[in-house]
């Protein structure tokens, strides 16, 4: 169960990565969501730093598919998430999206893997997920709800992709074709007319302090990626992302700390008096987690 564990202490992370994508993607300081995507993706070529280490193999054909749906379904996912955040708050979004995209992982998990869940591990999925929608406040536009569709469908498929992948290579080669394969996914966002400009304005007119800040978030976001990579290599993939329900109990907790500093930006969960549905949702989650000990 250390997989678990390990989950558990990413989602921490992943709350106060959450936090700080939601600040960036709605101040002025970012700007389009495209924008966010496009570093996210673009750091993820530090993973060459690995090749002195000789941890590294060349791709075969299957590592090299499975490495570009992975990181190309991951890109596209993270573009709707932000868009999804940049129009409405973070306590809606967040939870939402990750509860599509952890019944999606079952479902494909079902259709690619030939995986299912029972017993324990199912009803711990059960909870969790019902934890995790009750969660949000559903205070979503339409377009947000279709960008958040989209965008847990694609991270399902990331996820899975990525499980074969590991189940077909090391761990260190599937994470370094993973992340090149980002890399792929991004350039892919500069074919968009007008996001070139957007991107290249950005880095070039971008403060250094601003700068700083993604970069930090991003090395949290990358140290809580490596854990849940592990955590899929050696667990089951839907319960790895049905876990993601942690990080917003997690996320809940923070935004309270954080919403009398910035409220313009993380107003929802302080401000609107839902204490019941957030005592359920929490005690779901809890339910979940005591259910997949057992």
């Amino acid at each position: 169960m250390f997989w678990i564990y390990l989950v558990i202490l990413a989602q921490f992370f992943s709350a106060i990565v959450t936090l700080v994508d939601k600040y960036l993607v709605t101040s002025p300081l970012v700007g389009k969501p495209v924008v966010y995507t496009f570093y996210i993706g673009a750091m993820s070529g530090i993973a060459v730093l690995l090749l002195p280490f000789g941890v590294v193999a060349p791709p075969d054909p299957i590592v090299l598919w499975l490495s570009l749906a992975a990181g190309v379904s991951f890109v596209f996912s993270t573009l709707f998430l932000y868009k999804s955040l940049q129009l409405s708050d973070a306590s809606d979004v967040a939870p939402v999206f990750g509860a599509l995209s952890a019944i999606a992982t079952l479902g494909f998990s079902g259709i690619f893997l030939g995986t299912s869940l029972s017993g324990n591990f199912l009803f711990g999925f059960l909870f969790l997920v019902l934890g995790t929608f009750i969660t949000s406040y559903f205070h979503l536009t339409k377009k947000a709800t279709l960008f958040l569709i989209i965008g847990g469908i694609l991270l399902g498929f990331s996820s899975v992709f990525l499980k074969e992948l590991l189940n077909q290579t090391t761990f260190w080669n599937g994470f370094f074709w993973s992340r090149l394969a980002s890399v792929f996914g991004v350039a892919l966002l500069l074919l968009w007319p007008g996001n070139a400009g957007a991107i290249f304005g950005n880095i070039s007119s971008s403060s250094a302090g601003t700068k700083t800040i993604v970069i930090a978030n991003k090395i949290i976001a990358g140290f809580a990626f490596l854990m849940i990579l592990y955590a899929i290599k050696l667990g089951n993939v839907s319960i790895v992302n049905a876990l993601g329900g942690v990080q917003f109990a997690f996320l809940l907790l923070l935004m309270v700390l954080f919403a009398k500093k910035f409220p313009q930006y993380f107003y929802e969960t302080t401000y609107r008096h839902a204490i019941l549905r957030k005592t359920i949702a929490t005690s779901l989650i809890a339910a979940g987690l005591v259910v997949l000990f057992l």
